[in-house]
């Protein structure tokens, strides 16, 4: 009898959290539309909100988001994107968290080795 009500409540909890989650996201995607500080607060409840209910972040705004500071990349004041040999690096500069998205130069050779020859 207990357990029905716990299950209950539990699933309402992961819907909650889903819907804040989507609510913080649009804000993170319309950032010209709400002012700063809120935009930097989403990405930081966004940020709690996600490690609290073991949801992961979602892919529209995981790069928005930095990992170490929890501060917005929205603004392009806030960091710095530069290309390198095939990879987007990403510099937050609040904190210098560098993040790196892409496979870089050296990606033909992890296809040869699993047995892929392009």
């Amino acid at each position: 009898m207990g357990r029905r009500k716990q299950r209950r409540s539990r699933l309402q909890r992961e819907q909650k959290a889903q819907r804040a989650q989507s609510h913080l996201t649009t804000i993170l995607l319309h950032p010209l539309e709400h002012p700063r500080d809120v935009v930097e607060s989403a990405a930081v409840h966004l940020s709690k909100v996600s490690q609290r209910h073991r949801l992961p972040l979602p892919s529209l705004v995981r790069s928005r988001v930095c990992r170490k500071c929890w501060g917005s990349h929205s603004f392009t004041a806030q960091f710095r994107v530069r290309i390198k040999a095939g990879q987007r690096i990403h510099t937050c500069l609040h904190c210098g968290y560098i993040r790196r998205y892409g496979a870089g130069p050296k990606a033909h050779r992890i296809a040869r080795i699993n047995g892929r020859s392009d």
